[in-house]
């Protein structure tokens, strides 16, 4: 390690502003994220070095996140009942993400909308396994999939969360289409939270 930060809040409530919705530390984590090769954080609770540690305000709490493609052509939201990850490892997951599987959650059509660029959202269809067409949404310059929208769901939308803002820190609590998971992915499988 080469660089410490000692930071001091007055309330969880001052923690959860500064890890979501502070702006300055915001635009410094997108800056700063390239150059960091690794960091370790060290809460310091009721005066205990190594106590448990704070939980992020983005884990596991109902709200609307802001998703971007990765080249931020397109922007949305997204209202979650939870902020986790359920892993598809469906054939078609694994073809059109080029992994082994995908982060999803089903959400109502209403809870996403589409903030900016909505002129650069392509859509591509093809039969899913219920016989029935699906629509995947994504971006026409960096192909980032947005959301898919299934026939048999009319209702629904399948959302990317791992695009939201806070996905790399949520939970994977669940997974779907298991008989297609790799072999090799048992280790992750073994790690998930709730199974």
């Amino acid at each position: 390690m080469t660089h410490g930060f000692v930071l001091e809040f007055a309330s969880q409530e001052d923690l959860d502003y500064y890890l979501t919705a502070e702006p300055v530390h915001l635009q410094f984590s997108k800056n700063a994220g390239p150059l960091i090769e690794d960091s370790v954080v060290i809460d310091i609770r009721d005066g205990i070095l190594f106590g448990p540690p704070a939980e992020h305000p983005s884990l596991k709490k109902k709200g609307t996140y802001k998703g971007t493609c990765h080249c931020e052509a397109v922007t949305w939201s997204a209202k979650l009942d939870a902020a986790e990850h359920v892993l598809c490892h469906c054939s078609t997951c694994q073809k059109l993400g080029g992994g082994p599987y995908s982060c999803n959650q089903i959400i109502p059509r209403e809870q996403l909308t589409i903030i900016s660029g909505y002129q650069n959202v392509g859509v591509y269809k093809y039969k899913g396994a219920s016989g029935k067409f699906v629509s995947c949404y994504f971006c026409k310059t960096c192909t980032s999939h947005i959301y898919h929208h299934q026939d048999v769901m009319p209702e629904k939308v399948i959302v990317r969360t791992l695009l939201l803002d806070g996905g790399d820190k949520m939970p994977a609590t669940g997974e779907i289409f298991a008989e297609g998971r790799l072999p090799w992915v048992k280790d992750l499988k073994d790690s998930i939270v709730g199974v």
